[in-house]
């Protein structure tokens, strides 16, 4: 998803985020009547928050407790309003978790800044669930609605927690991949969701595109699609399932 927005004011040009972006305008679907703010659940947080970087985890499964790993994450809730574009007021069961990237390389467009620009619906109706960067992961929706991320009406928006993966000059790749592997292991408990449905936006085709997979993240795609590098970030996401699960193989298709 490519963001073209002029970060101090927030000045989006719309058009060229919709035209090639991770998600876009054919994927966005109308909004229904909307529920609540109540009825929508988002992620807890320890009371207690320490930040432990996860060198110093034993990596044996079953050595650490969930809300060890969300603390790692650093997890700010700033969850968008009803009123905003955004919001699509549908409910969601989440069964998969999408990853995309956001390629927008504009200076200084970290998960703050995106979540600012959902806020301030400069997005349209695109709406995704978390943004993570080296620093924090920022939650914009809760994970039991739906969100315009993923593949116009289709089970990607219907049924996937989307995560966007900043990746803005002076951030650290590494350290963004380790917390968005992180957050998507904890997702992965909180939701009963098995390493076989986190999905690359690839996964979902785009009806009417060609290609209709679309290269995203693309900085985790071979050629274009999935290969080693992303089984590296699976990898890397069952390392950490395991820390908290404590049962190798757990995540295993069903």
């Amino acid at each position: 998803m490519i963001h073209k927005f002029s970060l101090p004011v927030i000045t989006l040009a719309v058009a060229g985020f919709l035209a090639s972006g991770c998600s876009t305008e054919e994927e966005v679907v109308g909004i229904q009547s909307k529920r609540p703010a109540s009825f929508y659940r988002t992620e807890s947080a320890p009371r207690s928050v320490s930040y432990v970087s996860s060198s110093s985890r034993s990596g044996r499964p079953g050595s650490r407790s969930l809300n060890s790993l969300l603390s790692d994450v650093r997890l700010k809730r700033d969850i968008i309003s009803m009123s905003t574009s955004g919001r699509t007021g549908r409910s969601m069961s989440p069964r998969y978790i999408t990853i995309h990237s956001t390629q927008n390389w504009s200076r200084g467009a970290d998960s703050l800044r995106h979540a600012l620009a959902l806020k301030r619906s400069k997005l349209g109706r695109i709406s995704w669930h978390y943004t993570t960067d080296d620093q924090r992961a920022v939650q914009h929706l809760p994970t039991n609605e739906q969100g315009n991320h993923a593949d116009h009406n289709g089970p990607g928006n219907k049924y996937s927690i989307g995560i966007e993966m900043c990746e803005h000059p002076g951030c650290s790749r590494a350290q963004t991949l380790d917390r968005t592997a992180k957050l998507t292991a904890y997702l992965m408990v909180k939701h009963n969701i098995p390493l076989s449905r986190v999905v690359p936006h690839y996964h979902w085709p785009r009806w009417g595109k060609n290609p209709p997979n679309k290269n995203c993240p693309h900085f985790l795609m071979t050629n274009g699609r999935p290969g080693a590098k992303w089984q590296a970030y699976l990898a890397k996401v069952s390392r950490y399932y395991n820390e908290v699960a404590g049962r190798p193989g757990a995540y295993a298709s069903r």
